[in-house]
């Protein structure tokens, strides 16, 4: 979590002079989230980094950038059920993570700076 929070602060310095909409915020946001993840497990297990794939849907590149299975088929069913359980998880009610990132968004930094204090 520590890595994830530091990738959000990064990015909550990056862009805390940009005059950007909060769809816009929230469109990098999901799309950097992914990358980020992958990232981080590729560093934590001693791998090197793989490049997102643009012809591939938000799943199906999430686990290409994860574990690069070259053999691997995605298969619709997979990319499907993956697509589920992010939005399952995303949609988990109020908890503390999502009320601290509430609250941190109620006094007014980018987006970035609410999701590094929600992984916190």
């Amino acid at each position: 979590m520590a890595m994830l929070i530091a990738c959000f602060s990064a990015l909550a310095a990056h862009y805390c002079d940009k005059e950007t909409s909060y769809e816009l915020e929230c469109k990098l946001a999901i799309a950097k989230i992914a990358s980020m993840i992958a990232l981080i497990y590729r560093y934590t297990t001693n791998q090197d980094f793989i490049q997102a794939d643009s012809r591939l849907s938000y799943s199906k590149n999430f686990i290409h950038m994860m574990f690069d299975i070259s053999s691997y088929k995605f298969t619709e069913v997979v990319a499907k059920a993956l697509d589920i359980i992010f939005i399952l998880h995303a949609d988990h009610e109020q908890n503390a993570s999502t009320a601290t990132v509430r609250m941190t968004g109620s006094s007014g930094p980018n987006l970035f700076a609410c999701l590094a204090s929600g992984a916190a």
